[in-house]
């Protein structure tokens, strides 16, 4: 016997179309913009998902019995009835749904706070040229998003430092090469910072191992704001306990990503947001189309049809 198609079709796609709505929504630049239109979406689709739960319980309820109570219509004696598999398929629905509007949202929060939310971040932010590390302060460039030092722009690695919370959160200040010297220029103030998290070793009193971005890039002189909260505070212990060992002074740091091309670092995090989407919204679609086909074959071979 036969299962009605669109009973089939309404099972697969509307868990997935809400899935994929929701972690959208959650995922772009609508959370960013409108934030408050953004998670009323996300409650008006848990309604329709209580709306399925409440008819799956009618629908159990009158399959067990409870509904099937003789009501007159124009004389008649009529006998409510619903099919008996038809319970089954929509409790599947409504906990299918549950899945989607719970899983959809927190997926996209995710995304966003990873992916878009630096990256429209970096997007209001100010972009520098030329920078000298041993002319400009950090409070002259508070808006900094990405920023292009000057060609002999280095890591001073000598003056690395590690902080350890769980993960390793390390540091090395950016500086100008002096040939004079044969490496690094002494700064009055340490104000610019490569950073990384959990890519050093070697932590001991004044030794780091650093190996963060393009440390090793002899090209490298562009730096890309962190824009993330979490490990900023770590970073500044970090850079405390960088100029307690090295007896230098970090008046105001700002943190970088140090790389040889800030744009297509920045686009990265774009590329990344939309490469988890696609992931997620076909995965969710394969696990989706899974259940159903289970479902509905056990359904076939009790014998229901037209659900």
């Amino acid at each position: 016997m036969r299962l009605n198609i669109v009973t089939i079709f309404v099972s697969l796609f509307l868990p997935w179309t809400l899935f994929t709505v929701l972690f959208a929504t959650v995922s772009f630049r609508l959370h960013y913009k409108m934030s408050e239109v953004c998670w009323t979406l996300v409650g008006l689709s848990g309604l329709l998902v209580v709306f399925i739960g409440a008819k799956a319980v009618q629908n159990a309820m009158m399959s067990l019995g409870f509904g099937n109570q003789p009501s007159k219509h124009g004389g008649l004696v009529v006998m409510q009835y619903v099919q008996p598999g038809k319970p089954a398929w929509l409790l599947f629905l409504f906990l299918t749904s549950l899945i989607a509007v719970v899983a959809g949202p927190v997926m996209g929060s995710n995304n966003f706070t990873d992916n878009m939310e630096p990256y429209y971040s970096l997007q209001n932010l100010n972009d520098y040229s030329s920078v000298d590390p041993t002319r400009m302060r950090g409070q002259q460039m508070m808006d900094a998003g990405r920023v292009q030092f000057l060609p002999g722009a280095t890591l001073d690695l000598s003056k690395a430092y590690a902080f350890q919370n769980v993960d390793t959160y390390c540091v090395a200040p950016i500086s100008v090469t002096n040939p004079a010297l044969g490496g690094p220029t002494p700064l009055a103030s340490y104000d610019f910072w490569a950073v990384g998290i959990n890519c050093c070793g070697g932590n001991s009193s004044k030794t780091v191992n650093f190996k963060c971005g393009a440390y090793n890039s002899a090209t490298a002189h562009e730096g890309l704001r962190l824009m993330a909260d979490e490990p900023r505070a770590f970073l500044r212990l970090a850079v405390q306990q960088a100029e307690s060992a090295h007896m230098i002074k970090a008046t105001h740091p700002l943190f970088f990503y140090w790389t040889t091309d800030c744009l297509g670092e920045m686009h990265g995090y774009l590329e990344k947001a939309y490469r988890t989407f696609a992931i997620g919204m076909i995965g969710f679609f394969v696990i989706q189309l899974g259940f159903v086909y289970i479902l509905f074959s056990l359904l076939g071979k009790m014998g229901y049809s037209n659900l």
